[in-house]
Formats: structure tokens, sequence, C-alpha cells
């Protein structure tokens, strides 16, 4: 609400901020918003202009306008909450209001809200969403380029290799990893853990392990998939169907009707003495290409051993689901990499809080293109 002496400032919203905006609302409710403040214990103490719900949507109102400074973006929302609620006026806060606002809020309250309402959106039935029954999910990741101040490059770090010309990649900026897990059939993200450049994708893929279910099918992509990693993933009782490179230390076994092979996964010399032991694998030899376009020389592996039951064609078919979610995690940052937009945040921690905002307004338009497919005759 504007108090006496207080500027507000309205901005028309055209339809599609509209959409946008109302589009928050229905995914993240006010109540769900309330009970993650709530949670994180960041409600404010005191009677503030922008109070952390406020606040909530704001940020992530930022993440659906990635190109667009914070004031304005503060307006649009303005604009449409006094829309939604006649007779409300919103006041627009100075950009320094706004930056500590966030400050306040922190990332906590927005990663519990993307976890609360997160999740499978495939309903029983939907195209691609199984295989034999087995629940089809990905993992994957990819990196998002930081704002290049000390605190963010002492956090993140970043590719420090240097090009022919002596340039380093990306400009040499900071940049975060994010790992996710989501469902193939709608792009729908079920987990995700973000982290530093320098923490590697299987140090993260660890993370989400414990996401993972019987009666699922993880697929992903790892080029040198250890024994460790795929030992505590295949405990989690989901099958595995993962890319590794080639070479890679496969011992030859049985050659089976369909022409692949059993081997095995060796567990580390050093560690055989503690209990670990080698782990038995498919392997189907394959170039799973994606976009038509064929990759290096690689095969699959999988803990689906019996090629009666778990042909190789139809496994070799069904990796290729996995270039959606790629597809959809470059959808999940948009323009940042062809427009060269960055993270707009200075510090570790509004950094992260920006990643769990992209996250959650993601997650708002997966839910919105299902529920548009829903409808569809």
């Amino acid at each position: 609400m504007a108090r006496a002496g207080q500027r507000v400032l309205r901005e028309d919203s055209v339809p599609q901020d509209r959409i946008t905006v109302g589009l928050l609302a229905i995914a993240f409710p006010r109540q769900a918003v309330d009970e993650a403040i709530e949670a994180a214990g960041a409600r404010e103490q005191r009677s503030r202009m922008l109070p952390a719900w406020l606040t909530v949507y704001f940020v992530l109102a930022l993440a659906l306008y990635m190109d667009m400074g914070a004031s304005r973006v503060m307006r649009r929302l303005a604009g449409a909450l006094e829309r939604a609620a006649p007779g409300v006026a919103v006041a627009v806060p100075s950009e320094e209001a706004l930056s500590n606002a966030r400050t306040r809020l922190g990332p906590v309250p927005v990663r519990l809200l993307f976890e609360r309402t997160a999740g499978r959106l495939a309903p029983p039935g939907t195209p691609g969403a199984s295989w034999r029954g087995l629940r089809l999910v990905s993992l994957d990741g990819t990196a998002l380029d930081c704002q290049d101040t000390d605190a963010n490059r002492a956090h993140f770090g970043g590719p420090s290799a240097r090009g022919a010309a002596g340039a380093r990649p990306h400009g040499g900026l900071p940049r975060a990893r994010l790992m996710v897990l989501a469902e193939c059939a709608t792009g729908a993200l079920i987990a995700a853990l973000p982290g530093a450049y320098a923490t590697g994708d299987e140090t993260l893929t660890a993370g989400l392990l414990p996401r993972l279910r019987p009666g699922m099918l993880a697929l992903a992509d790892c080029d040198a998939a250890g024994n460790q990693l795929w030992r505590d993933a295949a405990a989690t009782g989901a099958d595995l169907l993962w890319r590794i490179g080639v070479p890679c230390r496969l011992p030859a076994g049985e050659t089976l009707a369909d022409g692949t092979r059993l081997s095995a996964l060796e567990a580390p010399r050093e560690l055989r003495g503690a209990g670990a032991h080698d782990i038995a694998v498919r392997v189907i030899a394959c170039r799973p290409g994606g976009d038509g376009q064929a990759t290096k020389r690689s095969a699959l592996i999988t803990t689906l051993l019996d090629a009666e039951a778990a042909p190789a064609r139809e496994l070799a078919d069904i990796y290729r689901a996995r270039w959606k979610i790629e597809t959809a995690l470059r959808a999940l940052t948009p323009g940042t990499k062809d427009a060269g937009l960055v993270l707009r945040s200075r510090t570790p921690l509004g950094a992260e809080q920006e990643i769990w905002a992209l996250l959650c307004a993601y997650h708002a338009i997966r839910e919105m293109i299902r529920a548009a497919a829903a409808l569809a005759p």
C-alpha cells in the first residue's frame, strides 16, 4: 500500500504482462508464498513498503524479465496488482530499496517455494512419460554466467582454460552450475541443485540421487561414470540408462542375442579392501545424437541386463528423450546465452536467489503448457 508522501507509479500492463504475473499467482498462490516465508524465518519484523510476500513476487517477476531493469519490473508488477485489486495502490520503491528488500529476503524462501511446488506434471498415459511401466526422468546440467564481482568470482569460480587467442571462455565471467532432475515427457523439474562451477556435475548429481525412486528409469550423460556414483544411483531402486564416453574401462563380458554385452564398472583398487565390488552393467554401443546430430563415439550402460525384456533398440530410442531436457534447460535461461545476458546479482546469495526464481518461473511456464495441452481436443 502507498503511504502519504510516497510516489505511486503505475505502468499500463500489456496483455502479456498480465498473463505472466497472473501465471505466477496461479502457480504460487499467496498462501504457498507465506508458508515458504514462515518456514524460512524471513517474515519482516516491522511494516515495510515492500513486505516479504511482495518481495517474493518481485523476485519471481525479475526472472520473467531478465533483460529489464528492477524498477521497471516492479512497475509492471505494481500495475498488474492494481488491476487485480482495484482501489489498491502499490508504491514502487527506489532501486536501492528494491535491492535491500531482496537482500532481506535471501534465497531460502524462494528455494522452499520451488521445492514445495515442483514435481512431475504428466498424468498417467501421457505419451513419452513412461516405458514398459518405468517413469522416464533425466538428470542434466547447465551453467549460468554471473556478474563479474570479487564476491561472485570467489564463490562460484569459472572456466580457467584460455583459448588460442588467450581469451578466457564466456568472457571470463564467474559461472554457477545447475543440475536438475526432470520429467522427460513434460520437461517439468522434479528437483534441482545449484553450486559453484568447481563443484562439478558428478558432485551435484550425487546430491540429487535421493530423489530417484523405484519405478523410474533415469537417463543421464556422464562421460566418466564412476563406480561409486553408479552404485549410489542404483541403490535408490531406480533403473539407470547413462551415456558414457569411449574409451571407458568396461571389460568384455558375455555378448547377448541383440548384440549388446554384459560388463562391469570396476571398483577402484584402493576401495576393494573396504568391500567395494564391481557392478554388473549392460553395454549398448551407439551414437545417441540429439536434434538429428550425431555425437562423439559413445555407449550406453544400463542396469537393465535382460536383452529380451529391454531391447537395445528401444533403449537407444528412449535415451534420445534426454535431449528434450537440454532444450528445456535452454528455455530455463531465456536470452542468457544468445543475448549475452548474465544473472543480475552482484553477490553469491543474490545469484542463488535468482537461480531459484528462474526455476520457479520455469515451473510455472511448464505448468501452463501442461494445462493448455490438457484442454486441446
